[in-house]
């Protein structure tokens, strides 16, 4: 049904514009690094956040920024990996981050920015500074989780919690990116940069998940080899929607040999 719609319409070819923008905007940030065009920026909005600081923003930040280091991610890849869900969710997530991840060491190592200076640190930290691992891998994994989480609540038709997963998770990914700026070890550039690099892989990686991903495994709104069905059949469908005054008195209910998953086919 949405994919029908999103084809329809011609929505599905945001993604790509998308796409345009964030690489857009990532090269410009690249270049400017590079060039050392950004000292101006980095240095006043460093200058602002040092200002916020005090003792319970740095627990606060302290404990927020332990969720994007590389063990902790780690241990949250391996984790949703050994779940029963692992093939729908956790092992996609997990490819992605590890992607993320690669992507921006090998990119560290090309660019070799320094980092801010030791005195502003207020965690240790090694390597080079642009773009910023912790925004970036954290960015993919808790976004690539919420999408993917957020499509089964939609399947089992509960579009608010969806919702408020995807606002909060999202949420949390940015500030795991923003703790890096506060603990003194990342510019706002760099900080920048690894969020859009994450976006640049999370669009190229859903592209590929959604052609090449086993179905079976593919948690998406609409099967396509349902879409052979006439649209005028579309409102007969018995997995459609219920209206919310049935839906007040009848719990949607799927059958026991069918997973929640994905969408029960449509009655004969």
């Amino acid at each position: 049904m949405v994919e029908r719609y999103i084809k329809d319409s011609g929505a599905a070819n945001a993604k790509w514009v998308l796409l345009i923008i964030f690489t857009a905007l990532f090269l410009l940030d690249l270049f400017l690094v590079a060039a050392g065009r950004t000292q101006a920026i980095d240095m006043a909005v460093q200058g602002a956040v040092l200002g916020l600081r005090e003792e319970a923003l740095t627990t606060i930040f302290g404990v927020i920024t332990f969720f994007g280091n590389p063990l902790t991610m780690i241990a949250l890849c391996v984790f949703i990996v050994i779940l029963p869900s692992r093939m729908k969710i956790g092992l996609p997530v997990a490819l992605m981050t590890a992607i993320g991840w690669f992507a921006h060491t090998l990119l560290k190592s090309v660019v070799a920015r320094p980092r801010p200076d030791m005195e502003y640190w207020l965690v240790n930290e090694s390597g080079y500074s642009f773009p910023s691992g912790h925004a970036n891998a954290s960015m993919i994994f808790w976004v690539a989780l919420l999408i993917l989480i957020g499509r089964v609540l939609v399947l089992q038709y509960n579009s608010f919690a969806a919702v408020l997963l995807r606002i909060v998770f999202f949420i949390f990914a940015a500030l795991i990116g923003l703790s890096r700026i506060y603990l003194g070890v990342h510019y706002c550039s760099d900080v920048f940069g690894g969020w859009m690099l994450a976006c640049i892989i999370l669009i190229l990686s859903f592209a590929l998940y959604e052609n090449l991903w086993p179905s079976k495994w593919r948690v998406t709104y609409f099967n396509p080899e349902w879409d052979a069905i006439p649209r005028n059949a579309e409102k007969k469908r018995a997995w459609r929607k219920p209206s919310k005054r049935r839906a007040q008195h009848e719990p949607v209910k799927f059958p026991k040999n069918r997973s929640p998953w994905k969408i029960p086919p449509p009655s004969s």
